[in-house]
């Protein structure tokens, strides 16, 4: 049935897009939750790279404009560089503004929950009365098909995110939500089918 469904938007998708000359802007909001690490090895007053050991796994990586803390002081820092946690690390975490005084190694460093935003093009339509009879789906939910090739490499919409429409923003349903899964994508991940609410 999944094959079939997708077939089906893949379908949906080639026939909407040229009737309307051209996808939607969408945005792609995702909340990116914050999270605790430790100063891995000794860092200078003036640095402004440092390496993180203990890093779990709500940071899969940091991208510029990330925030942190380090110990109990009241400066914030930003991350400048895109950095990808292996292994419980982070090397390399470029930041600005820099050190006014040298770390303690091991010292706790705190990054604040943000939200990024990830530009890229689709369409959001209703679902068919069968669907919605069946079941499947609430009267109210909201399909958005985003087209693969507009997302910034290894992004996928996953349950939680939000998407900003020309007619406003709608959230994909949490995991879990009975009916239909919150996200469906062909093999190849050319269009992705997000149910809404």
């Amino acid at each position: 049935m999944t094959t079939r469904l997708l077939r089906r938007v893949a379908q949906i998708a080639a026939k909407a897009l040229p009737a309307a000359g051209a996808a939607y802007d969408l945005t792609l909001h995702r909340q990116l939750d914050g999270g605790s690490a430790r100063i891995d090895g000794s860092f200078a007053a003036g640095a402004t790279s440092i390496n993180l050991k203990d890093v779990p796994a709500s940071i899969p990586g940091l991208a510029p404009g990330a925030t942190f803390r380090i110990g109990a002081s009241a400066a914030t820092y930003t991350v400048t560089n895109t950095t990808t946690t292996a292994g419980g690390k982070l090397a390399g975490v470029e930041f600005a503004p820099p050190l006014p005084s040298a770390p303690v190694n091991g010292g706790s460093v705190e990054f604040a929950a943000r939200v990024v935003e990830h530009s890229c093009k689709g369409l959001v339509t209703g679902y068919s009365d069968h669907v919605i009879a069946g079941g499947i789906v609430r009267a109210t939910d909201k399909r958005a098909i985003i087209l693969g090739a507009t997302l910034p490499n290894g992004i996928r919409p996953r349950p939680g995110d939000r998407i900003t429409t020309p007619e406003g923003i709608i959230s994909i349903v949490p995991a879990g939500t009975a009916g239909a899964p919150p996200v469906q994508s062909d093999p190849a991940g050319a269009a992705f089918e997000c149910r809404c609410a």
